[in-house]
């Protein structure tokens, strides 16, 4: 029997030091009972929040994030880099708010409030009723009183209520239904996008004009500058091509794991291996591609491992502090150094072909009429090819919708939207200034979905639109008050 009840009491008492670092994350007024250093790490209009609970608040950060990153412990760095810490004491100070609002505006949460939500608590009831022994003593093992914890739960309690106003506006079903009305009213179209300066090395400048361009002294800043500006061009680091994959953990399952799949795995199959076995999220969806990388990015036991490779090789399994990776080196490009000298005359032939204003212009409006031809014919695979020639950017069957009004990521203006959704199918619209070449084709206009299930949809809509306007809101009254509100850190003790 007495077995039996102090492995309850351990379970119990793990679930509840769980409860209290949840409680210390979200609860304020917390330096009330604070046992220790008196000394806050910041205070909010003289409310202050403590050293310890900004700790407690920063391990719960700290071990929500080491788990996913697969049990491996954090470092100074990584949680530098992270912004942890700041992400920690803002979301404290944000609680200082509420609670502060909470009293300014008369809440008031009663000792019987308090005592019934505690009574409710599952972590404190035995055969399912209340007890006051289990609930001294759990309180007693963690180093708290009664008067401690019913503080806790009345600062929750005051926080609910602020956060039940932020949750109560509503948006009409009658806005929602014309949201969704404009989202479903979509075009197909075709388009491109071309700047006037892209145009510049499409300018003729003969040798003559080069050589006395940079035999100029007059130049030679203008050079300088911009060798300078184009550094990275001109100067690159040795880089990889590899993709990987992860399996976590250090010990004999993951390394046996990991040999398991080395033995299987080959230049063929490696992205479908990833997609199946790799533990990284990001691998999981892109075959374990990590794209180009130079050296200082991946940790170090990666990166020699990776840059000692030849193209085409797959490694043994490396060790770092994020588990067993399995490397596959596809490219690599090495590092490449041009001086000054050697790109002068390049460099003279941009600035030269940058000054031909009247020949830009020129080339502007004759390229402007050559793609409107090839747009309204649906010659796209001349666009294309034009498009990469001058780095402009290409649209092909891209669909487009009222309410977003976005193309590739830039929104319309009203009457660039206005022209693009009154125009017909098969119509060239130019959207285009003095300084940019901006023509769009609608290709067929058309509703993405049925009446019947935009009506099913609309329900969900609405509580999801609610539910963003509320959270705009809260924000929004979060930084005002915050604006108002006499903040003190003192990052020393961060």
């Amino acid at each position: 029997m007495k077995q039996t009840i102090a492995n309850k009491m351990s379970y119990f008492i793990l679930m509840f030091i769980f409860l209290i670092i949840i409680a210390s994350f979200l609860f304020s007024n917390y330096d009330n009972f604070s046992m220790g250093s008196s000394k806050h790490v910041a205070s909010v209009d003289g409310t202050p929040i403590s050293t310890k609970e900004y700790r407690t608040a920063l391990s719960r950060q700290v071990e929500f994030f080491n788990q996913m990153m697969g049990g491996n412990g954090m470092t100074e760095k990584q949680m530098e880099q992270m912004g942890i810490k700041d992400s920690v004491l803002n979301s404290l100070i944000q609680l200082k708010l509420i609670l502060n609002t909470a009293d300014k505006m008369g809440f008031v949460v009663s000792l019987d409030e308090v005592k019934n939500e505690i009574r409710n608590m599952t972590y404190f009831k035995t055969n399912n009723q209340f007890d006051v022994n289990l609930y001294r003593n759990a309180l007693q093992a963690n180093g708290y009183v009664p008067a401690q914890f019913e503080e806790l739960v009345r600062n929750d309690m005051k926080q609910k209520k602020v956060e039940e106003l932020f949750s109560t506006s509503l948006v009409s079903e009658n806005h929602v239904r014309d949201v969704m009305k404009f989202k479903n009213n979509v075009l197909t179209i075709q388009g491109v996008k071309v700047s006037r300066q892209s145009l510049a090395p499409l300018v003729s400048v003969s040798e003559q004009e080069i050589k006395d361009y940079v035999n100029n002294a007059a130049n030679k800043k203008a050079l300088d500058d911009a060798y300078t500006e184009n550094a990275s061009r001109y100067n690159k680091a040795e880089e990889v091509k590899a993709s990987h994959i992860l399996i976590t953990g250090d010990d004999a399952k993951a390394l046996e794991k990991v040999k398991a799949i080395h033995a299987k795995v080959n230049a063929k199959n490696f992205a479908d291996t990833a997609k199946k076995e790799t533990q990284d999220p990001t691998g999981k969806g892109n075959g374990g591609d990590l794209g180009w990388f130079s050296a200082g990015r991946m940790v170090p036991e990666f990166e020699k491992v990776a840059f000692s490779m030849k193209p085409g090789e797959i490694s043994q399994p490396v060790k770092t502090q994020f588990g067993y990776h399995i490397i596959y080196v596809q490219d690599k490009k090495a590092a490449e150094s041009r001086t000054l000298d050697s790109v002068k005359e390049e460099l003279a032939r941009l600035a030269l072909q940058k000054t031909k204003a009247q020949d830009l212009d020129k080339l502007l409006k004759s390229e402007e009429e050559k793609l409107t031809a090839a747009l309204a014919s649906g010659n796209i695979a001349e666009i294309e090819a034009f498009t990469k020639k001058v780095d402009g950017q290409l649209f092909k069957d891209l669909e487009v919708n009222q309410y977003d009004q976005s193309i590739s990521g830039s929104t319309l203006a009203p009457l660039e939207s206005e022209k693009v959704f009154t125009a017909q199918p098969g119509q060239v619209i130019n959207l285009g200034n003095p300084g940019t070449i901006y023509l769009v084709k609608v290709v067929k206009k058309g509703q993405s979905k049925d009446e019947a299930k935009l009506a099913e949809e609309l329900k969900t809509e609405v509580g999801a639109q609610t539910q963003a306007y509320s959270r705009k809101l809260r924000d929004h009254l979060l930084k005002a008050m915050g604006d108002k509100a006499k903040v003190v850190t003192n990052r020393a003790l961060l």
